[in-house]
């Protein structure tokens, strides 16, 4: 009885120690694939490109409903480069929006409730920003357009 107590023990152990070891390399290549995501961002060249940058950037954040990293992220990144400033209101008020959906599924009633005010007053505000620096026809426009229809139904 001793022998398979010690012998699951041991298991337990090595189980433990290699779904660390695989969340640590699991840590470490969404770090290595944020970095370069935010190389690439820095250096595009047209909106295009930067829409595809941002959509990969957004499921790295949201797998996971890493909904408060990812808007501080995009502030770090709007400080790198101002021109980022229509895909930072964005990203941000859709990152706002998922999150607000999320706490309501899983019923994070005590973030809802405290920081929900705040959370709709960025979703409005980093919206109308993204109308009001894009074009009518541009993609960001239309899906801002989209996401305070979807906000206010």
């Amino acid at each position: 009885m001793k022998k398979l107590k010690i012998i699951f023990l041991l298991l337990s152990f090595f189980m433990s120690y290699e779904l660390a070891a695989f969340g640590r390399q699991s840590y470490a290549q969404d770090n290595n694939a944020l970095v370069a995501l935010s190389k690439r961002i820095i250096e595009a060249k047209d909106n295009d490109e930067l829409l595809v940058y941002f959509e990969e950037l957004k499921g790295l954040y949201f797998k996971e409903n890493k909904y408060s990293e990812f808007t501080e992220f995009l502030k770090s990144l709007s400080q790198q480069k101002e021109s980022l400033s229509p895909f930072v209101n964005y990203y941000t008020a859709l990152a706002r929006y998922s999150q607000l959906k999320y706490l309501e599924d899983t019923k994070g009633w005590d973030e809802y409730f405290s920081d929900g005010g705040r959370y709709r007053d960025e979703i409005a505000l980093s919206l109308q920003q993204t109308i009001n620096s894009t074009g009518a026809k541009d993609a960001l426009n239309i899906y801002s357009r989209l996401l305070l229809w979807q906000y206010h139904k």
